[in-house]
C-alpha cells in the first residue's frame, strides 16, 4: 500500500465520488480506480460501495479511512512541532573538508540551503588534510566532516553515511604532455601520491583502473601535497583527481577523466555533544541525495 493509493481512497471518500476526487488530485478517473483496486486486493475486502447511486465507503472503509485521517493528523502536528523546534537552532556548525577541494562545487549550495532553512544557524568551514580533520573532529573542534571514500579508518563512535558522488581522473601539465588521447598514453609517467592513508587508498585504485588499461603504473611518493602538485606541474608526472578538487580548473592543467565514480561521505559522532550536528548531517543527506 502507497501513500498514493492512501491519498486517493481518503479524495474519494471526501468527494463521494471517483470523477470529483480525480479533478481534485489532478489524475485521471481510471487511475483512481485502479488504484483503490489495488488496495482492495492487497487487503482482501472492500473499502467503497454504491448506494442509491452514491458511493460510501464500507464499514471496513470508514475504519480505515478514520484511522488515515487521524494519523495524517497527528503526522501534520508532529511535523509542524519539528519545524517549530527547529526554527529556534542558533549557534554554529563547524564543516570539515580536505584541503584540495574547490569550495564552489559544494559549499554555495550548502549556505544557501540552510540560511533559508535554519537562519539562526551560521556555517563555518575549515580546510586541511584529512588526519588533521579527522583529529579534529575527534576532539570535538569539528561537528561534521565532508570527505571521499578514501579517509583513514575512524575510531569507534564515528558515523560515516554516503552524500553523493563525483567523477575522477588524472590531472597533467598542459606544457609537457601533448596529445594524450587515453590511460595508456601515461603508461610511461609517474604517478605521485604524497604520504597519507588517503593517498595510499587512491593508489590501490590507480592500480586497478590501470591495469584494466594493460598496464602496471609506477608512482612516487613526494611526501607533502603542495610537493605532488609541483611536480606534475614541472611535468614530472600526473596527479590522481576528482571533480570536486581544486586544481583542474587551472587551464594549466589538462583533466583526464577515468571510468570511475568517487563516493563522497560524510563523518560526524554517533552521539553527538551538539543536537545540530545530526539536524544538519540529515539535512545534508537529503540536500545531496
Amino acid at each position: 500500500m502507497t501513500n498514493g493509493q492512501i491519498n486517493c481512497f481518503l479524495k474519494v471518500v471526501d468527494e463521494g465520488s471517483f470523477a470529483k476526487a480525480a479533478a481534485a488530485l489532478f489524475i485521471s478517473q481510471p487511475a483512481i480506480s485502479k488504484s483503490i483496486s489495488k488496495m482492495e486486493e492487497e487487503l482482501g475486502f472492500d473499502l467503497l460501495e454504491r448506494k442509491i447511486g452514491a458511493l460510501q465507503p464500507t464499514a471496513a472503509g470508514r475504519a480505515l479511512y478514520h484511522f488515515f485521517k487521524t494519523s495524517l493528523e497527528n503526522y501534520n502536528e508532529l511535523i509542524a512541532e519539528i519545524q517549530a523546534s527547529l526554527s529556534k537552532l542558533s549557534g554554529t556548525v563547524r564543516l570539515g573538508c580536505p584541503e584540495t577541494w574547490n569550495p564552489s562545487k559544494f559549499y554555495d549550495k550548502i549556505i544557501e540551503h540552510f540560511e533559508r532553512l535554519y537562519p539562526s544557524v551560521s556555517l563555518s568551514l575549515e580546510c586541511g588534510s584529512i588526519p588533521h580533520l579527522i583529529s579534529k573532529l575527534q576532539s570535538g573542534k569539528l561537528d561534521i566532516i565532508i570527505s571521499h571514500e578514501f579517509h583513514p579508518p575512524v575510531q569507534y563512535g564515528f558515523t560515516v553515511r554516503r552524500l553523493t558522488d563525483t567523477g575522477c581522473g588524472l590531472l597533467y601539465s598542459n606544457a609537457y604532455f601533448k596529445d594524450v588521447q587515453s590511460l595508456s598514453d601515461l603508461k610511461d609517467v609517474d604517478f605521485l601520491h604524497f604520504d597519507s592513508d588517503v593517498e595510499k587508498k587512491f593508489s590501490t585504485l590507480v592500480k586497478r583502473v590501470c591495469q584494466n588499461s594493460g598496464f602496471y603504473p609506477s608512482f612516487k611518493n613526494c611526501g607533502q601535497f603542495a610537493s605532488a602538485l609541483f611536480k606534475m606541474s614541472c611535468g614530472q608526472g600526473v596527479m590522481f583527481f576528482t571533480d570536486w578538487d581544486n586544481a583542474i580548473n587551472n587551464s594549466s592543467y589538462t583533466y583526464l577523466p577515468l571510468d570511475y565514480r568517487c563516493t563522497v561521505n560524510i563523518i560526524y559522532p554517533s552521539v553527538a555533544q551538539n543536537a545540530k550536528t545530526h539536524i544538519f548531517a540529515e539535512e545534508l543527506i537529503k540536500l545531496f541525495g
